[in-house]
């Protein structure tokens, strides 16, 4: 397996990925708006590609805002993970997520934000937003809605609000 950065070429592999793992197009449509705003980090965005070139999973983080007493910062958004299904529990998705956050801490941005499963993501180091006095963004119970400090101490004293761009809206 093989992890790399998405070229435009991927696009359309990328789009069957999303919808066949999410089987819909809410995902996929996602992604495509991203692409198109000024909060895409196209050095973050991965594929996961067997030896005969096939992919079978993607990965994508992409700016978003943490608004603290003063100050505005920009700290990472991971959307979406997903995998082809029968290429699910092989570890393709984890390889995706250690490649992705190693790639964002060498980027220097401070945390990463899941809206996620509470039994996948912890495994990585993702701990429920409130922790950090960060709430949800979003009307979800509060382990559902996570963040990955990338070094020791990131987020402390950046109690705040996350704000997502309006290309994560299902309106655009």
């Amino acid at each position: 397996m093989i992890i790399r950065k998405e070229q435009p070429q991927d696009y359309e592999a990328i789009r069957r990925v999303n919808e066949e793992a999410f089987k819909g197009t809410v995902e996929a449509d996602l992604i495509q708006n991203i692409r198109k705003s000024d909060y895409y980090q196209p050095g973050l965005s991965l594929v996961a590609e067997t030896e005969d070139g096939l992919i079978v999973g993607y990965i994508m983080f992409s700016e978003i805002s943490l608004e603290t007493a003063g100050r505005s910062r920009f700290i990472l958004g991971l959307a979406p993970l997903a995998v082809l299904p029968e290429y699910q529990g092989k570890r393709v998705g984890s390889s995706l997520m250690e490649e992705g956050i190693r790639l964002s801490r060498e980027k220097a941005y401070p945390a990463i934000a899941v809206l996620g499963h509470a039994d996948y993501y912890p495994r990585f180091g993702f701990i429920p937003s409130n922790q950090f006095a960060i709430p949800a963004p979003f009307d979800v119970p509060s382990e559902y809605f996570m963040l990955l400090e990338l070094y020791d101490g990131s987020l402390e004293n950046l109690a705040g609000t996350i704000h997502y761009p309006a290309a994560f809206s299902q309106d655009n």
